[in-house]
C-alpha cells in the first residue's frame, strides 16, 4: 500500500538543497469508516414448495415470476374420473340410507317382539347383527365419498402468503397426489453479498451495509455470515432497510469500524527508508522529519494516525525534496 500513496519520488535530485520553496497545510481530524467492497443479489427470505393434495390435470391461472397475494387462485386441477366416482358414490350413500332405515326398523320390531317374549332371541341377534355389519358397509363409503370429496376441495390451488411464483408446472400437465406445483418466494427479501474470506473475521452481525445498484441506493444490517465459502468468497446475509426486487445484482460496502485520524493529501508523504514520513515546518521555517502510521489509503487523500502536535504544519508542495533540519521557504 505504501508505495501506492507515493506521488513521486526523484532521486536524481540533490538530496541535501540548501533551501527549497515550500507550500504547508495544517492537519484536521477525521472520523472515516473502514469499508470493504463485495457483491451481492437480492434473494427470497423463505422459499415455500406448493405442491398438490388431488390428482388430474393441471390449469395454470397464473404466468412465471409472477406476484400474487394471500388467496390468490394458482392451479385448478381437474379430474373427470373423480366427477364420476363422486356421483357414483352419493346415489350409493342415498341407497343405503335408505336401506339402514330399513334394517334399523327391523330391528326395533325385533327387538319389541323378543322383550314381549312373543320373539326369539337369536332372530333379535341375527337382526342386530345385520345392521351393524350394513351400518359399517356406510360408513366405509360415507369415508371414501368424503375423502374423494377434500379433494375436490384441494383441486383449487392457492397461495398461502404473498410472494413470487417461480418453477411452475407445465399447463394441462397431469399430476398425482402430492406432486410439486410451484415455488413461492416470500416478498420479504434478504441480500445475499459475497465478500473476499480473508476479511470473515472482522465481519460481525450487526454491521451496517450500504448497497448501489440501478434500481436504488440504500442500507441493509449484517444479520448472518454463513459458515462456508466458494471461490475464496464468503457468503453473508444482510437485511435491507427497504424492500429490493427479487434476483437485483448489487454492490456493497460493508463498514467495518470507524477510523480517527488525521487526513492529508498524499502529496504531502514521502517514503524514507521504506517508511512513509511527514515533514513538519517549525516557526523558524526547518523543516523535521516525521514517521507515520497510515490507516486509511484513499484516491487522493491518505488517513493518518494523529500523532501530530498541536498546530503542526506539515510540508505539501515540495515535500519529496525535503530532507530532516532543511531550511525552506514558505511561499
Amino acid at each position: 500500500m505504501l508505495h501506492k500513496i507515493i506521488l513521486s519520488i526523484f532521486i536524481t535530485l540533490p538530496i541535501y538543497a540548501s533551501s527549497v520553496s515550500v507550500t504547508i497545510i495544517k492537519p484536521y481530524k477525521r472520523d472515516i469508516a473502514s469499508t470493504v467492497t463485495a457483491d451481492g443479489l437480492v434473494i427470497s427470505k423463505r422459499k415455500i414448495t406448493i405442491t398438490a393434495k388431488t390428482s388430474g390435470i393441471v390449469h395454470l391461472k397464473t404466468s412465471e415470476n409472477s406476484s400474487v397475494s394471500r388467496g390468490d387462485t394458482i392451479a385448478t386441477v381437474s379430474n373427470h374420473v373423480r366427477e364420476q366416482k363422486l356421483h357414483y358414490l352419493l346415489n350409493k350413500l342415498n341407497l343405503q340410507k335408505k336401506e339402514i332405515v330399513s334394517y334399523k326398523k327391523k330391528l326395533q320390531i325385533s327387538h319389541e317382539k323378543y322383550k314381549m317374549g312373543v320373539g326369539s332371541k337369536n332372530s333379535y341377534l341375527s337382526e342386530k347383527i345385520a345392521y351393524a355389519q350394513f351400518k359399517e358397509i356406510y360408513e366405509t363409503t360415507l369415508k371414501e365419498y368424503k375423502i374423494l370429496l377434500a379433494e375436490r376441495k384441494n383441486a383449487t390451488i392457492k397461495a398461502v402468503q404473498n410472494g413470487v411464483l417461480t418453477n411452475l408446472i407445465a399447463n394441462n400437465a397431469y399430476i398425482n397426489y402430492g406432486a410439486k406445483i410451484a415455488t413461492l418466494l416470500d416478498n420479504n427479501n434478504l441480500v445475499k453479498l459475497f465478500v473476499d474470506s480473508s476479511y470473515a473475521l472482522k465481519i460481525k452481525k450487526g454491521m451496517s451495509v450500504k448497497l448501489q445498484s440501478s434500481y436504488k441506493n440504500s442500507s441493509a444490517t449484517i444479520i448472518n455470515i454463513l459458515p462456508k465459502s466458494s471461490n475464496n468468497l464468503v457468503e453473508v446475509i444482510a437485511h435491507s432497510n427497504e424492500k429490493l426486487p427479487l434476483a437485483l445484482h448489487l454492490t456493497a460496502q460493508i463498514e467495518l469500524k470507524h477510523l480517527e485520524g488525521i487526513l492529508i493529501p498524499k502529496e504531502a508523504i514521502v517514503l524514507i527508508d521504506n517508511h512513509p514520513a511527514i515533514y513538519l515546518i517549525d516557526d523558524k521555517n526547518i523543516a523535521h522529519v516525521a514517521f507515520v502510521e497510515i490507516q486509511k489509503d484513499m484516491l487522493d487523500k491518505a488517513l493518518i494516525k494523529n500523532t501530530l502536535p498541536k498546530n503542526a504544519k506539515i510540508a505539501l508542495k515540495n515535500a519529496y525534496m525535503l530532507h530532516d533540519d532543511l531550511r525552506v521557504s514558505i511561499k
